[in-house]
């Protein structure tokens, strides 16, 4: 089964039902596929996966939750250590478009267990970029040697912005030529468009 069809295979209503029903076996997917191009981006092998927390819900990110997932971050990138609590929201604000390097931090106690480590940060839906990219500040301040984000799903929207409908003209073609198979990251298709 692709990764496409495992998605859209799950109906709107058990979506709302179950928001994270799905998410592992893409995630798994795409570490399957890509593990080396996450290893290659990191510069080595990489030692931690997280997710990047809620700036919304409390209690973290709705992918600590995600069966399977831990399992397949092991299985699949190399024996990372999944540590879904190691980041954690602090009090600066983070909006749209609006990243902040002190949005999260890493508590004091697990700042050795990052430092000179190179992470995997997983997030389940990308729009601007700015929770991403304020956790990955975060976790390179407390002295991680690289940060590669991976992202389930990414807001786009092509009515509005002309270099979302050139981005989905360029990716999707790849997408095509496999037949719905495997789908290439942003190692294996360089867009020539951006995504902002």
């Amino acid at each position: 089964m692709s990764q496409n069809s495992i998605w859209t295979g799950i109906s709107r209503g058990a979506r709302r039902r179950c928001p994270t029903c799905g998410q592992g076996a893409l995630f798994d997917g795409f570490l399957a596929s890509h593990a080396r191009c996450l290893a290659e981006a990191a510069g080595g092998p990489l030692a931690l996966a997280l997710p990047v927390p809620s700036t919304a819900r409390p209690g973290g990110s709705p992918l600590h939750q995600v069966e399977g997932l831990a399992a397949a971050v092991r299985d699949r990138a190399g024996g990372a250590h999944w540590s879904a609590r190691l980041l954690v929201r602090s009090g600066a604000p983070v909006g749209h478009m609006r990243p902040d390097a002190r949005a999260f931090e890493v508590p004091a106690a697990f700042r050795p267990d990052v430092a000179g480590r190179r992470a995997l940060l997983l997030d389940d839906t990308y729009v601007s970029g700015s929770r991403a990219q304020s956790a990955a500040a975060a976790l390179r301040r407390a002295g991680a040697a690289s940060v590669v984000i991976v992202v389930l799903g990414r807001v786009l929207r092509p009515d509005r912005s002309a270099a979302h409908a050139a981005f989905l003209c360029h990716c999707r073609a790849p997408v095509a030529a496999t037949g719905g198979g495997t789908v290439p990251c942003c190692r294996c298709v360089q867009a020539g468009a951006s995504t902002e």
